[in-house]
């Protein structure tokens, strides 16, 4: 089993935040919460002291936004 190798969270955010944008906004209706709740789940990435290391980077993420909400 291979494990990804680990992915700086500017990739993170470049690859994912649209999409995760899009997500929050169909689950809370409101295109700002949505947006405030992105830009706090990529906070709690940069706050982390071990790198992370994903196979599903969206799983993650929601994972993360689901906590926030």
């Amino acid at each position: 089993m291979s494990i990804a190798p680990v992915q700086p969270v500017a990739d993170l955010y470049a690859d994912h935040h649209h999409w995760l944008h899009v997500w929050l906004r169909k689950k809370l209706g409101c295109s700002e919460h949505a947006a405030d709740l992105a830009h706090d789940t990529f906070l709690r990435l940069l706050d982390r002291d071990e790198p992370v290391e994903l196979r599903e980077p969206r799983a993650f993420l929601t994972t993360i936004a689901k906590g926030l909400i």
